[in-house]
């Protein structure tokens, strides 16, 4: 199959989850794309991984003409590495960046096949998730949202839906991985498998097209501490801190002070 290469593709990372997705192309062609299950090692196989890529295709990093990452929310030490690591190659290679919002791309596809409420919900930590819900699609193919991006509870999300009172579709690894207690307590629901869990290669290509790209880093979307900031006080005691300190020195390392 021949490719036409006289315009620049655009990278596209995702570590938002345990899998980390490399896709290169351009909408509506798909170049290659890598799937890694690689959680808390994004940096050491990013790089690699896309060189090999290129290099099956004939094609190098002058060929990149941009950078799209997925910025949450998701894992804090997933998107903090490769965020990094991909402003690293954006500053070095002179690329525009721009950032993907998670839980719309895993909606899109979903969402333009239904017109019930489309609920995304991936995995936090135990019996507890990131969400967001969602109807439909704008003209320009993304889905529209219906609530904020937000993270709690299993049981809190399982009341919010409910009160509701209407036909909906669940979808994510948060689904996956309460499945049983998401059938049991959410009426009037269809909760999608495992294969509608992450966005595919297509798709984020798609949203990647729809973004303005610039100089300035991509923001990271947290909705909740990282696992670290909650258990602190633990942390610090097993090595003789005392808390209270520890706290006011996170507070002045996470400080922005007036230029």
């Amino acid at each position: 199959m021949s490719a036409d290469f006289s315009s620049k593709i655009t990278l596209v990372f995702n570590s938002a989850e345990a899998r980390l997705q490399i896709v290169c192309g351009q909408k509506g062609q798909l170049l290659f794309s890598k799937e890694l299950f690689s959680p808390r090692q994004g940096m050491q196989v990013l790089l690699p991984a896309l060189m090999e890529g290129l290099e099956k295709m004939s094609l190098s990093l002058e060929n990149i003409g941009k950078i799209a990452c997925v910025r949450g929310p998701g894992s804090f030490t997933g998107l903090r590495l490769v965020l990094a690591t991909a402003l690293g190659l954006a500053r070095a290679h002179d690329f525009p960046m721009a950032g993907i919002d998670y839980l719309p791309a895993v909606a899109m596809d979903v969402c333009a096949a239904t017109d019930k409420e489309v609920w995304v919900i991936t995995h936090a930590r135990r019996g507890q998730v990131h969400y967001q819900a969602f109807q439909g699609v704008a003209l320009d193919g993304l889905p529209i949202p219906l609530t904020q991006p937000a993270a709690g509870t299993i049981e809190f999300l399982a009341e919010t839906i409910n009160s509701r009172d209407a036909a909906s579709v669940l979808l994510g690894t948060g689904v996956q991985k309460n499945r049983e207690f998401f059938e049991d307590a959410i009426s009037n629901a269809t909760l999608l498998n495992e294969r509608f869990s992450h966005p595919k290669p297509e798709t984020l290509l798609d949203i990647a097209a729809t973004l303005e790209y610039g100089d300035a880093p991509v923001d990271p979307l947290y909705l909740r501490p990282c696992d670290a900031e909650e258990n602190l006080d633990y942390i610090v005691s097993m090595k003789g801190v005392d808390p209270e300190e520890a706290r006011q020195r996170l507070a002045r390392l996470t400080t922005t002070l007036p230029e």
